[in-house]
């Protein structure tokens, strides 16, 4: 019997489903990053001292911890494009 990972299957390191290349919504988040989203406000970095490139969210009300950390790669469903931002 041949298992998934001889097989080539979808997340065994193989190749890729013919579903999955017919598949419209594939690339639909790469543009949809935190970074140009309208609710993402960045915070100043320091990258000299190592720190990376961080963010709030702002998409809805903050939590006792505040609004919630993101990094400008990230993504989410609640994504609303920032006319303002291009990347």
């Amino acid at each position: 019997m041949v298992g998934p990972a001889e097989e080539g299957g979808p997340g065994f390191g193989g190749g890729v489903s013919p579903a999955q290349e017919k598949d419209p919504w594939k690339h639909r988040s790469k543009g949809m990053l935190c970074a140009t989203c309208m609710y993402y406000v960045p915070k100043v970095a320091n990258p000299d001292q190592g720190h990376a490139a961080l963010g709030r969210c702002r998409r809805h009300a903050p939590t006792m911890s505040g609004y919630p950390v993101v990094f400008p790669h990230d993504w989410c469903g609640d994504h609303k494009l920032n006319e303002n931002v291009s990347v």
